[in-house]
């Protein structure tokens, strides 16, 4: 059974080699400092997911937007190497629970590329606008939103 947990500063290197692990597919060099600095942040609401060995293999997390008062899912990944074994929708379904408990009747929001956006999808999010070649040339933005 996978096991998800809370992110504790000890996680943070896993996180960083997972993300490392989706470049250049899914995310861009550039986009590093950013998950980064945002693993630093003091009260994030992330998590980490194990697989059965009890190897980290993906991280997500969310929080909620004042401006726009829905909640934004927040850089949810699986590591490359275990990719399309389930861990994706395991780490999506609790976040999307717990987002539930934490802000009923609040919309999701999440910004994903076109390799990921047909994912979402089938949980129910409908894409909003894309932006090519926002994270960089070939890297689309898919903005995307779950309305509850």
């Amino acid at each position: 059974m996978n096991k998800i947990q809370q992110y504790h500063s000890d996680d943070f290197k896993n996180c960083v080699s997972i993300f490392k692990t989706n470049i250049p597919t899914f995310f861009d060099s550039s986009e590093q400092d950013l998950f980064q600095n945002y693993l630093l942040k003091p009260d994030i609401k992330y998590c980490v997911l194990f697989n059965v060995t009890n190897r980290m293999v993906g991280s997500g997390g969310y929080g909620y937007n004042s401006a726009t008062k829905t909640v934004d899912l927040t850089w949810g990944m699986i590591d490359f190497n275990f990719h399309n074994n389930g861990f994706g929708t395991s780490l999506l379904n609790y976040r999307i629970l717990h987002i539930s408990a934490d802000y009923p009747k609040t919309d999701i929001t999440l910004n994903t590329t076109q390799y990921t956006f047909k994912f979402y999808e089938r949980f129910g999010f409908q894409v909003e606008k894309i932006t090519e070649n926002y994270y960089r040339k070939g890297l689309h933005r898919y903005d995307m939103i779950k309305v509850i």
